[in-house]
């Protein structure tokens, strides 16, 4: 009998191996929860231009801004925040005002970080039950009483911006920064559905970037491409594939540019990219640049 109960209870008894591999790697309750926080951050981090990102931060005056065009080409736009002047000068109307934002910008979060200076506490003293009283500043208020937040999502939508733009002027196409483009291709998929009311709504043309004709002054100290994107902005590069065979595979790019077509190679699309800008800027603006070595 007693044998008999042995089996038994060893019978109802889980297998040490069979609990680990019946337990799950990863919690889905969390994992979840992770996806979750991601689209929410996506939706609440969207990518926003200096001005975009100060006019939404609370506590922020913004005067109207006044811009000048300069001398040798571009514009300079002066807009007062806060009783503090800023300048930005920019090759259009927009990128002055964004520069002139972005200093104002920078400014007012550095100031929110930087750690206020306490004033000088009152002595604590002990109350009738022996419990020590928080301390008292000057302004009346306890001394832990917490600061303003730092407006970090705001931060965050315009870091993305400008980590976007950049990829833009390398030559690579950012989706997020077009988001209209996402939004005609749902209205052409509702057209198929109510073809009278797509009929009544017309889209409007994309504005046209602004064409330049004078170099910036300081266009020798300046990146092919980026003087390029300056010129001529909105370009998109298009790649040829690779020519060559190991190790001596190159890149091939290319780019239209007022009706053009300049190509260029490279050993990497970065190299390619920066000679393609090389060709059309000797080409087309005069410039003197040198072509890096394939």
């Amino acid at each position: 009998m007693e044998s008999n109960n042995g089996e038994d209870f060893e019978d109802d008894r889980i297998p040490f191996k069979k609990i680990f591999q019946k337990r799950k790697k990863s919690s889905e309750r969390t994992r979840d929860k992770k996806l979750r926080q991601n689209r929410q951050l996506r939706k609440s981090m969207v990518p926003k231009n200096a001005l975009m990102a100060l006019n939404e931060v609370k506590g922020i005056n913004i005067s109207d801004f006044t811009i000048n065009s300069n001398p040798d080409g571009g514009f300079t736009a002066i807009v007062t925040v806060n009783s503090v002047q800023y300048e930005g000068k920019g090759h259009s109307k927009m990128a002055s005002k964004n520069l002139a934002c972005e200093k104002a910008l920078r400014d007012y979060i550095i100031a929110r970080m930087t750690p206020r200076p306490r004033s000088t506490p009152k002595t604590a003293t002990t109350g009738g039950d022996g419990a020590v009283e928080p301390m008292v500043t000057n302004d009346g208020e306890p001394s832990d009483t917490p600061e303003d937040d730092v407006p970090m999502l705001n931060l965050a939508s315009f870091a993305i911006y400008k980590l976007f733009a950049e990829w833009e002027r390398e030559g690579f196409v950012v989706p997020e920064m077009h988001p209209s483009s996402g939004g005609n291709s749902n209205a052409q998929s509702n057209a198929q559905d109510a073809p009278a009311a797509a009929a009544a709504v017309v889209p409007k043309e994309p504005k046209k970037p602004p064409v330049r004709t004078e170099l910036p002054a300081s266009w020798e100290t300046m990146h092919p491409a980026t003087l390029l994107c300056v010129m001529r902005p909105g370009l998109s590069y298009v790649d040829h594939g690779c020519i060559g065979d190991k190790p001596n595979i190159m890149q091939c790019l290319g780019v239209i540019v007022d009706n053009q077509e300049f190509t260029a190679n490279g050993r990497s699309k970065k190299i390619a990219r920066r000679n393609v800008a090389v060709n059309v800027c000797n080409s087309l603006f005069n410039t003197n640049f040198t072509y890096e070595e394939y």
